[in-house]
C-alpha cells in the first residue's frame, strides 16, 4: 500500500497495460560540433497548439539529452513504416550518420519538428522535455506511420 492507502501497481502490470497502447515511433535527434546524437522515443505527444509546444520524454541515461540541453535545439522525426530499421539502431543509441540529413533530421521522415527547448520537468528516471515547435517539415509524397503495440512494430490497416 501507498501513503494514501492505495494498492500499489506492480512495475510489471504497469508495463504490461501500457504495452497495450499504440503509439508512433519518432527519432529525437541533435546535431553539434561533436556530430550527431539520436534515440528512438515512443513517449512524444502535442501539448499545445498556441504556442506550438511538444512534449518528449527522455531517459537520463540518453546520450543525446545532455547535448541537447546543451545546445537548446533538437529535431523531432516522425517515422514512416519503412524505417523500421532506423528506429531499431537509433533504440541502441547506434545511429548511422547516413540516415539523417546536415540539420539531424531523419531523410524521408514522415514529419520533422525542429524545437527549442521550452522547460523540462524531472520525473523518476526521465526528464520530459517541453519544446516549442521553430519549423515543421512533412514528407513529400505518400507514406504511412511506424507504429509500435504489444512490444512491436505495426503499420497501418484501413478500417472497412
Amino acid at each position: 500500500m501507498d501513503q494514501g492507502g492505495q494498492a500499489d501497481v506492480s512495475s510489471l502490470d504497469f508495463r504490461n497495460a501500457l504495452a497495450l497502447w499504440a503509439t508512433g515511433v519518432a527519432v529525437v535527434s541533435v546535431r553539434d560540433e561533436v556530430g550527431l546524437s539520436a534515440t528512438t522515443v515512443s513517449s512524444f505527444n502535442s501539448l499545445t497548439l498556441d504556442p506550438p509546444l511538444v512534449l518528449v520524454a527522455l531517459a537520463d541515461r540518453a546520450k543525446a539529452l545532455p547535448r541537447i540541453l546543451s545546445l537548446g535545439t533538437y529535431t523531432i522525426s516522425v517515422l514512416t513504416s519503412g524505417q523500421r530499421e532506423i528506429s531499431e539502431r537509433c533504440s541502441q543509441t547506434q545511429a548511422r550518420d547516413e540516415d539523417f540529413d546536415a540539420e539531424g533530421r531523419v531523410k524521408d521522415a514522415l514529419v520533422t519538428l525542429r524545437c527549442t527547448v521550452h522547460d523540462t520537468h524531472r520525473h523518476g528516471g526521465h526528464l520530459l522535455l517541453v519544446g516549442r515547435v521553430q519549423d515543421v517539415r512533412h514528407h513529400q509524397g505518400p507514406a504511412e506511420p511506424l507504429l509500435y503495440w504489444n512490444r512491436g512494430y505495426r503499420g497501418l490497416i484501413p478500417l472497412p
